[in-house]
């Protein structure tokens, strides 16, 4: 239990040191496997409290930042990170997970696995640099040389800590790793708005993710207290080497499909409608970018532990499917209806192009939770090759209905995007996963079906109300309508019994986050 709750000031103590004497004892995980549930149930706990924190950050910077710059500067920034945060998935090699995921790891294989990110993110840094021009040339914008090479760098260090952050997550120590992100984001986004408000104008973007990863790389150094020997042969390493090889193959081709779309909408309609783009869908992602995360780190151990045992693992993924599915539909459907509000609150003048977009967005982005959550799964029991034939086919669907939805422009684009995503895509991955996981397509479809008849039920009163109810102020709109929609939801799903079932289990695990059962242990 000591190696959960450990925060950073704990990691300096004398017991910590002693836990670390031996090399082995910190790659051990089968202390982990009691108490699974309780200690699952905590440590996502943490990690929601922490996201909390950075979502007020993220908004706030957004917040700041669309008053400091311009569109402009967003698309600028976006028509590199099409590349840069491709290259952010080779860095990494698949190999966090392979050691998250492996029952049984060495102090020798973690240090190989090191080396190979450490030279991944080298050969990215150096790679990055020499395209930088040819970048420039496929946007046909000069500035691009300059900002491609100096995002180059954030490869070259994360790559020295990608293994110690998944030692962090091996080990369950969810707390260490939600300071690490919190301070980490909060001295990004200090220096991109230092340097916004020195005139910096787009460089304030490029310099805020670099401070972030110089501090996560160091934080995470001091936390894991962990340093790798020289690579070593006959360590046993190649089957993880495999795995990742797999994991980097569906991660590659999924960040292709996520990329396709501001890519063709940078192309055909240039940095304004890219910038809208993008504001657009980082505010509607914010929800599944603050949930998901610290849910599915919690969930990729908790699963690889489970992996072995069928019946137990098809009992978590029936229970955390129902709760994903009840938040995200009620919060992402919802934000659909709010769109003007949101945008214009966190936006500000200026940015009223970017409603419709975020409004249709809002709706895809009932998505993510669940393919993200399917994709968790396969690589917990570990099935990396399936994901990535899954990751090619959506690839193929999503290249054909932009390329369809390019007949009609940017707008075109981003509606081929988001229907194809719910109508095709969507549905296509659950009966897939049901080939590999001990759940049956119907038994995914029976998770999703009361959550959605609720949210669409609560949207149908919301756009209702609205006909008739003018809020000028969007704070006031925002506050009124959200306090309306989580009442009305309330209603709808006590209504229905399997929404009512879920709403009851989830107050029980409410109870169980904030009881001190695992303190004694």
């Amino acid at each position: 239990m000591e190696l959960e709750t450990a925060d950073l000031s704990q990691l300096h103590s004398s017991d910590a040191l002693e836990v670390t004497n031996s090399k082995d004892e910190l790659f051990k995980a089968d202390h982990l496997k009691a108490g699974m549930k309780e200690r699952a149930v905590k440590s996502t706990g943490i990690t929601l409290a922490a996201q909390c924190i950075t979502l007020i950050l993220q908004l706030g910077s957004i917040a700041i930042l669309a008053r400091l710059l311009e569109p402009s500067d967003f698309g600028l920034i976006a028509m590199v990170t099409v590349f840069t945060g491709l290259a952010l998935q080779f860095m990494e090699g698949g190999l966090s997970m392979a050691t998250i995921q492996r029952d049984q790891i060495t102090h020798a294989q973690v240090s190989n696995l090191f080396w190979v990110n450490v030279a991944l993110g080298t050969a990215l840094c150096l790679l990055g640099i020499l395209i930088s021009p040819l970048v420039a040339i496929i946007y046909d914008e000069p500035r691009l040389t300059l900002v491609m090479a100096a995002m180059s760098l954030t490869f070259l260090i994360g790559g020295l800590s990608v293994q110690h952050d998944a030692l962090l997550r091996r080990q369950m120590r969810f707390k260490a790793i939600s300071v690490i992100d919190i301070v980490s984001m909060t001295a990004g986004i200090i220096a991109g708005i230092a340097a916004a408000l020195g005139g910096l104008e787009y460089w304030a973007l490029v310099i805020s993710p670099i401070t972030t990863f110089i501090t996560k790389t160091v934080m995470r150094w001091l936390s894991a207290r962990w340093v790798p020997s020289m690579m070593s042969r006959g360590s046993g390493v190649r089957p993880l080497l495999d795995f990742g090889a797999n994991l980097t193959g569906a991660n590659f081709i999924g960040y292709m499909a996520t990329n396709l779309t501001p890519f063709a909408i940078g192309y055909i309609g240039g940095t304004q409608s890219l910038g809208l783009f993008n504001r657009a869908n980082m505010l509607t992602s914010i929800p599944s970018r603050q949930m998901l995360p610290p849910a599915m780190s919690v969930l990729q151990p908790t699963l690889a532990r489970v992996a072995n045992d069928p019946e137990r693992l098809r009992s978590t993924i029936t229970t955390v499917m129902g709760k994903l599915v009840l938040g995200t539909m009620f919060v992402t459907l919802t934000m659909a209806v709010l769109a003007d509000w949101i945008v214009q609150l966190f936006l500000g003048s200026g940015w009223d192009g970017a409603v419709p977009i975020f409004r249709v967005l809002a709706v895809f982005t009932l998505v993510e939770p669940i393919a993200g959550f399917l994709a968790v799964s396969l690589v917990a029991i570990g099935n990396a090759k399936a994901l990535l034939r899954w990751k090619a086919i959506t690839l193929s669907i999503l290249i054909v209905s932009v390329g369809i939805g390019s007949f009609w422009g940017a707008v075109g684009v981003v509606a081929a995007y988001v229907f194809s995503g719910v109508f095709i895509r969507l549905p296509g991955f659950l009966y897939y996963a049901s080939w590999f996981l001990p759940v049956n397509f119907g038994e995914f479809v029976k998770s999703l079906v009361p959550s959605a008849m609720c949210s669409l039920g609560t949207i149908a009163v919301l756009f209702f109300l609205r006909q008739y109810i003018v809020i000028v102020n969007p704070i006031v709109g925002l506050a009124v309508f959200i306090v309306a929609a989580a009442l009305i939801y309330l209603v709808l799903c006590l209504l229905i019994k399997p929404t009512r079932r879920e709403l009851i289990e989830t107050l029980d695990l409410l109870k169980l986050l904030t009881s001190r059962k695992l303190a004694s242990k």
